[in-house]
């Protein structure tokens, strides 16, 4: 018998993983805490600013961020 014959075929499964950077933005909710959260810093102070953030669930070192760096704000952002 011919061993060339005897060769079980085996299929090529290429599995393909697609990765997409996490946009804490892209929920309109997180958009309006963070957008009321610099407003109520303009207002009323970064503490309250935090609370209401802290409150939405919007993680504390991101609110820091958008808090002390008005150049890594959206330009959607409240001004």
């Amino acid at each position: 018998m011919d061993s060339e014959n005897n060769q079980i075929p085996v299929e090529d499964k290429a599995e393909h993983v697609v990765a997409k950077a996490l946009d804490e933005r892209t929920d309109g909710d997180v958009e309006l805490a963070v957008n009321r959260g610099i407003a109520a810093a303009v207002l009323e102070g970064v503490p309250k600013a935090l609370e209401i953030m802290s409150e939405a669930g919007i993680p504390k070192n991101i609110s820091l961020r958008v808090l002390n760096s008005k150049t890594r704000r959206r330009a959607s952002d409240w001004k």
